[in-house]
């Protein structure tokens, strides 16, 4: 079975060959449909991914309601989701399939002779709609996904809060992952940090605040690691072995010692890893309740000893 594009974006000859996203187009397809029906997944190549049916509309009133809710702003248009989105909606005129659309995460639509995707104008009264006839899964996602995001929003500021002062004025460019602030925050943590084993220390710390510590963690994490990749392991640990050893710094040494891009190399550098690390890295996860955490941690453990031995 051949692998999907999960974007399932044309190539850019094709989509510039497209016309944009308008609600006269939006509206053409709306002609002489008598039945609306919403899939489960969302559409590849035109076509609905899946075919279990989670909703119907065919009362005219209903489908009237919702052609008038189905309005994207057409200033927000031509973008591309990097998913084939959380809905198919298939539009039937006597029984015939006349065109399928993907529902993205409750809030835009991808039309596939479209050059890109479209934001809704009404997305939540829409959900709301369609709760209200019956089908409440997207807007309990739609809700849930909020919920998320303002967790998330919290999360964020209370890193960047954190993390020294002038980590925040790339916090735009982290978040759309511009790198190229990199050599000034290099340059800006060396001036406010100028000893080596205390940049590591403030490094690890920063490194170690987090509320996932192994993938799926948000993007302005990646950043004290990548800066860490660039001191010797030797200096990373004499630096946290010369600190006051506190559970931060612990927690973010061990995160840097386990994540898998550093396990990919870690037996080239065993012999500067010392068990009393192992032991205090032991008693952190532990002391958290950080399971996966433990677990790293005893592998590492054996590597050592058996590196030692």
């Amino acid at each position: 079975m051949p692998i999907l594009d999960l974007t399932n974006r044309k190539a850019l000859e094709e989509l510039i060959k497209l016309p944009a996203p308008t609600n006269r187009s939006l509206r053409l397809l709306f002609h002489h449909i008598d039945a609306v029906v919403i899939k489960d997944d969302g559409v590849y190549n035109g076509s609905a991914l899946s075919d279990k049916i989670l909703f119907r509309i065919t009362e005219a009133n209903y489908l009237d309601q919702f052609f008038q809710l189905l309005e994207i702003d057409e200033a927000k248009a031509g973008f591309y989701c990097m998913c084939l989105g959380t809905y198919a909606i298939e539009f039937f005129s006597n029984t015939e399939l006349k065109a399928t659309i993907g529902f993205h995460h409750g809030e835009s639509i991808r039309y596939d002779q479209w050059n890109g995707d479209a934001q809704l104008l009404k997305n939540d009264e829409l959900l709301a709609f369609l709760s209200g006839l019956g089908f409440s899964e997207p807007l309990q996602d739609r809700l849930e996904e909020k919920t998320r995001m303002k967790a998330e929003a919290v999360a964020e500021d209370n890193w960047f809060d954190m993390a020294p002062a002038f980590f925040r004025q790339y916090r735009s460019q982290i978040i759309n992952l511009d790198d190229s602030f990199m050599p000034l925050l290099i340059e800006n943590l060396n001036a406010a940090y100028p000893d080596k084993y205390e940049r590591v220390i403030v490094l690890l710390q920063i490194f170690g605040k987090t509320d996932s510590f192994w993938n799926a963690y948000p993007v302005y994490e990646q950043i004290p690691f990548d800066i860490l990749k660039q001191f010797e392991i030797k200096d990373i640990i004499a630096a946290y072995l010369a600190s006051d050893r506190n559970y931060k710094a612990r927690r973010g040494l061990g995160r840097y010692l386990c994540l898998y891009e550093f396990k990919k190399v870690r037996d080239q550098y065993l012999k500067f890893i010392p068990l009393q690390v192992v032991d205090d890295l032991e008693k952190c996860f532990e002391a958290i309740g950080e399971k996966k955490g433990i677990n790293e941690i005893y592998s590492l453990r054996n590597q050592v000893s058996n590196n030692i031995s």
